[in-house]
């Protein structure tokens, strides 16, 4: 009677059963269906939302350059991960276009109290002096005139354009007076290798975006 206790005890804590196993591996296997697909969207969408970033940076120059009727581009370091927007002035009007920017930000802080310095006042102007030729400078906005990093984890892969395949180093997206650029495919990725490719025609109004590489 004893012996037969003792082998039943053992028999029932010897493991799983074939039952027991299968309905395991069929939980792990719904984890891995529903987890996996959402973990690739949150990563595909922080791509898409650096994308957009992007484009939006590019179709303001485009439309900038046409209401100042200058020509614009956007500067991309590709090594680096950084953006930024750019206008063809001389030294002298980009100087201006800073001051006044910074005139109209100061001023929209002020207090009822403060006074202004009398008309009659001479401003003293403590600017080197400028050049004549015209050249790219940063527009004159805190934002869009600085360089904006891609996040850590993306990069840009490079940039296709009428020149070729362009991995490295310091490229521009131009923009005429019209609006009009000429055809390129900026490429960007992340660190889980996935690409996105933006694709900026010459007379579109909007820049197209497409996963996937550029030379696919």
């Amino acid at each position: 009677m004893n012996f037969s206790i003792r082998r039943t005890r053992s028999t029932s804590s010897g493991g799983f059963t074939l039952i027991e196993l299968m309905a395991v591996i069929a939980i792990m296997g719904m984890v891995f269906a529903i987890g996996i697909p959402r973990l690739s969207r949150s990563q595909l969408r922080g791509l898409r939302i650096e994308a957009e970033a992007i484009a939006g940076s590019l179709e303001f120059a485009r439309q900038r350059a046409i209401m100042t009727a200058v020509p614009h581009r956007v500067l991309i370091d590709l090594e680096e991960g950084g953006y930024r927007i750019e206008w063809l002035v001389t030294e002298g009007e980009a100087f201006a276009a800073i001051s006044e920017d910074q005139s109209q930000n100061d001023g929209s802080h002020g207090g009822a109290g403060e006074t202004t310095a009398s008309s009659s006042e001479q401003a003293i102007d403590f600017y080197p002096p400028t050049r004549n030729e015209r050249d790219y400078y940063p527009i004159p906005n805190r934002q869009l005139g600085a360089f904006t990093w891609l996040d850590g984890s993306r990069y840009f892969v490079g940039l296709e354009s009428a020149r070729g395949w362009i991995e490295g180093g310091d490229v521009q997206i131009s923009f005429d007076v019209d609006g009009t650029t000429e055809y390129s495919l900026l490429e960007i990725a992340d660190a889980e290798d996935n690409h996105l490719t933006l694709e900026i025609e010459p007379i579109l109004d909007r820049v197209r975006r497409r996963f996937g590489r550029a030379r696919s």
